[in-house]
C-alpha cells in the first residue's frame, strides 16, 4: 500500500470514527475530528488539491470550537 493510499483511508477511517463519536456526544468527536484534519490536510497539500482550503480550515475551526464549547461546564 502507498503512502498516498494510506493517507486517504486514514482520513476516511477518523473522519467516520470522529462523526460516530459525535453522535454519542463524547469528547471523543472533536478531539478526532481535529486528528482527522492531519491527513485531509496531507492530501490538500500533496495533490494540490487548493479548493479544500476553505472546508478543510472551516473543518478545523469547528472542531476547535466544539471542543472548547464541551469543556466548559453547562
Amino acid at each position: 500500500m502507498n503512502l498516498y493510499l494510506a493517507t486517504q483511508l486514514s482520513a476516511s477511517a477518523l473522519t467516520i470514527v470522529g462523526t460516530y463519536f459525535y453522535g454519542n456526544k463524547t469528547r471523543a468527536g472533536p478531539l478526532l475530528g481535529i486528528a482527522a484534519q492531519v491527513p485531509w490536510w496531507l492530501l490538500m497539500y500533496e495533490g494540490a488539491l487548493w479548493g479544500l482550503l476553505p472546508v478543510n480550515t472551516m473543518m478545523l475551526v469547528l472542531h476547535i470550537r466544539n471542543l472548547w464549547k464541551w469543556s466548559q461546564p453547562a
